[in-house]
C-alpha cells in the first residue's frame, strides 16, 4: 500500500495537504518538536486540525521528535496522553526514550 504523507506546518498548508488527497500528514504540537521556532500548533490547534482531518479520513502523525531530558519525562508523559486523547493516530519519535515511555 502507498502513503501519501505531507507536512501540514501551517493551518493553510494541513487545508491543502487534506484538499489535495493526502492520507495522512504530519505536524507539530508547541512542545516536543524539533521546529522549535516554527508556527506550529497550539493544544486547540492540535485538536482542530485532528478534527479536521479525521473528518476527511486523513490521518494525523504528530512529531515529537527532542532529545527529552529526564526533568522533562512528567510533561512529556502529559503531551503525550494529551495527543491520544486529542485523537493523534500516532507520534513520529526521535528519542528512544520517548519511544519507550
Amino acid at each position: 500500500m502507498i502513503e501519501l504523507l505531507a507536512p501540514a506546518g501551517s493551518r493553510e498548508a494541513l487545508t491543502a495537504a487534506v484538499e489535495s488527497g493526502a492520507d495522512a500528514v504530519y505536524l507539530a504540537g508547541n512542545m516536543f518538536g524539533a521546529r522549535a521556532y516554527a508556527d506550529n500548533f497550539d493544544e486547540d490547534g492540535l485538536r482542530e486540525a485532528i478534527a479536521f482531518a479525521h473528518s476527511r479520513d486523513v490521518r494525523v502523525h504528530v512529531t515529537v521528535n527532542t532529545i527529552v531530558r529526564d526533568e522533562e519525562m512528567a510533561a512529556l508523559s502529559r503531551y503525550l496522553r494529551f495527543l491520544y486523547e486529542a485523537g493523534a493516530d500516532a507520534a513520529l519519535v526521535q528519542d528512544l526514550g520517548v519511544y519507550r515511555l
